[in-house]
């Protein structure tokens, strides 16, 4: 019996991307005009789409826009014999999620590639303690030290399938008072000193906490985080009892006298060492808006593990610190730099004036209020016309003057004059979090700016995305014997500016099992585009497909969660008429971010759907 006569199913493409259009062809001798039944099961093995039509002479054919579980999906065709006897026949095609943007102007879906192969190239795998673990190299420290995995996690776990071993990595070699070693190489790896050692930092217990439950929310799984929560635990114990991690006047972390969130550590005199009590202690905005982030997510940790009493702690912590950070560190305009404990003299040197690089990552981390995190974006633009710098990305803005001699400029390596390195130099991690404040918060024209600029400069540079830059914006290097080209703490934030704020696909819950749906493509002036925003850990997804006339914006959309939140984006000066949800006309509400308007929606997700915003 040839294929024709026994009914065969065909689809073009075979394999596709969620909502990618799919013919589906259904060719059988025995077809003159009777009804053709198409029912669709994805991997999950869950029916999300049915839909009858008339078939042809010999043939029956309709288009479908895949959702569902990635995998294979199955195709299940039903009609009847001439004699009226039911006939079924199967196919099936393969749906594919991975992280990306298209779009019809091209710029948005190069850079997010860009970013992308960069992340990847700063991973590396190695041994720790027999077992193999994933990590990245860190900015301009030493190949195989894997001590620093949160502050790579918001763009790699977009890409990434393994979130789970460079964490496990760091709380293996966890101290008994639990410490964190800020130093852990691979067991092929042989430094000069200590193979685990610690230095005088608070952010590690804390930035590990935050980032561990971050990469949580791509992989899901609870026993896996169930086993972690004492260790983080312990950690911020640590952090929040010693006396040279914490200072119980205020309440909150301190640490020495550095340069911000940058581990370098000075007196009047110079550098110093950041091991013991000799150091000039100060409270720093970043440690407490960490400590925020911290216990906003793990609140939400141990709610999934069946433990409200530890949530309901967390969130009294998180209420805490997001109440003491603001008394603390808000001047009215931005964070100041730091609060000093011990008596230091800057002579006549203005320090409270300094825009320090956590001022840009406050919003993202929870603890900057839409106002403040207005307040703060502009204060950034306002010094960028001002100063006439390549790039908005200051480490410290002005950083401390030469005169001061706190450091020593064109030393050669780890050079610090003023506007160099951690010192007023560019960093493109403070770029990548303004970026994520400014689109969020009403300033999108400023954030795709900013976008086109980070563009330029990895084109520039053959896709590397260094430590630093010189205020002119061209590359920088303190470290020749750590160089990579490819810095993820730079790279990361500037992922997530993509995937979460200008794509506007963010995770509200793990898995994506609630998402938010903020495509802000209009300040950008795009038409048509195409975004998945997919946890590679899990599996799991949300994508959708937008178009913009000068009538309506229509979003097709599709995930592996159960809720989403729309927020689109209208074109400046344009108001909504209606909306309608499946050909439905539903009730919608009107958003103002400052003079952004934004129409807000929310719906159930259960298998392709499609919104209508008509203007």
């Amino acid at each position: 019996m040839r294929l024709p006569q026994a009914g065969v199913v065909w689809t073009y493409p075979r394999a596709c991307a969620p909502l990618e259009d799919v013919r589906i062809e259904f060719i059988w001798d025995e077809l003159d005009g009777q009804e053709v039944s198409v029912q669709l099961t994805d991997a999950a093995h869950q029916p999300y789409f049915e839909q009858t039509v008339a078939a042809g002479t010999g043939t029956a054919e309709l288009v479908v826009k895949p959702a569902g579980q990635p995998g294979v999906h199955l195709i299940t065709v039903r009609t009847t014999r001439p004699d009226g006897s039911p006939y079924t026949r199967y196919g099936s095609f393969r749906v594919c999620a991975q992280t990306s943007v298209t779009t019809d102007t091209g710029e948005f879906d190069e850079l997010l590639e860009l970013l992308e192969e960069g992340l990847r190239q700063c991973l590396d795998v190695t041994q720790v303690n027999g077992k193999q673990r994933l990590y990245y190299k860190a900015a301009d420290n030493t190949r195989q030290n894997l001590a620093y995995p949160a502050f790579g996690i918001d763009g790699l776990r977009y890409f990434i399938g393994d979130v789970k071993s460079m964490f496990e990595a760091i709380y293996d070699n966890q101290w008994p008072d639990g410490r964190l070693p800020d130093h852990v190489y691979g067991d092929n790896y042989h430094p000069r000193g200590p193979r685990k050692l610690r230095t005088c930092m608070a952010d590690l217990e804390v930035g590990v906490a935050w980032g561990l439950c971050r990469g949580w929310q791509a992989h899901g799984d609870t026993k896996w985080l169930r086993e972690m929560l004492p260790k983080i635990e312990a950690g911020l114990e640590f952090v929040l009892t010693d006396p040279l991690m914490f200072d119980d006047e205020h309440g909150t972390i301190k640490r020495p006298h550095t340069l911000d969130e940058w581990d370098i550590g000075f007196t009047e005199e110079g550098e110093n060492s950041l091991t013991d009590a000799t150091c000039k202690f100060v409270l720093m905005q970043g440690d407490t808006a960490q400590l925020h982030l911290a216990a906003t997510l793990l609140s939400e940790a141990f709610e999934a593990v069946g433990d409200p009493v530890r949530a309901q702690h967390y969130r009294r912590m998180q209420q805490y610190y997001y109440y003491r950070g603001n008394e603390l560190f808000w001047d009215g305009t931005k964070y100041i730099h730091h609060i000093h404990l011990d008596e230091f003299d800057h002579g006549d040197f203005d320090e409270s004036d300094q825009l320090a690089m956590s001022c840009s990552s406050a919003t993202t981390r929870g603890l900057a209020d839409h106002e403040k995190a207005v307040s703060i974006v502009d204060e950034y633009a306002r010094r960028w016309e001002e100063t006439g710098d390549a790039f908005p990305w200051w480490s410290l803005q002005p950083g401390y003057p030469d005169e001061l001699g706190y450091f020593k400029r064109n030393a050669g390596a780890w050079t610090r004059g003023e506007g160099e390195y951690c010192n007023g130099g560019l960093f493109p991690w403070v770029g990548g979090e303004l970026c994520r404040t400014a689109l969020a918060h009403g300033r999108e024209e400023l954030g795709c700016r900013l976008l086109r600029d980070l563009l330029t400069v990895l084109k520039r540079d053959n896709g590397a995305l260094f430590t630093w830059y010189n205020l002119d914006g061209s590359a920088a290097i303190n470290a020749p014997h750590n160089q990579t080209n490819y810095d993820p703490w730079g790279y990361s934030p500037w992922a997530a500016a993509v995937v979460e704020e200008l794509a506007g696909i963010k995770p509200a819950s793990k898995l994506m099992e609630q998402v938010i749906c903020a495509p802000r493509w209009a300040a950008a002036g795009v038409q048509t585009a195409a975004a998945t925003a997919h946890f590679p850990a899990s599996d799991t997804y949300f994508s959708y497909r937008y178009e913009r006339t000068s009538e309506r914006t229509t979003l097709w959309f599709a995930g592996t969660g159960e809720q989403v939140e729309f927020s689109i984006l209208l074109p400046e000066g344009q108001e909504c008429s209606a909306v309608s949800l499946n050909g439905e006309a539903v009730e919608y509400r009107v958003q103002e971010v400052e003079e952004s308007v934004y129409v807000v929606l929310s719906c159930a997700l259960a298998g392709a759907g499609e919104v209508v915003v008509e203007r």
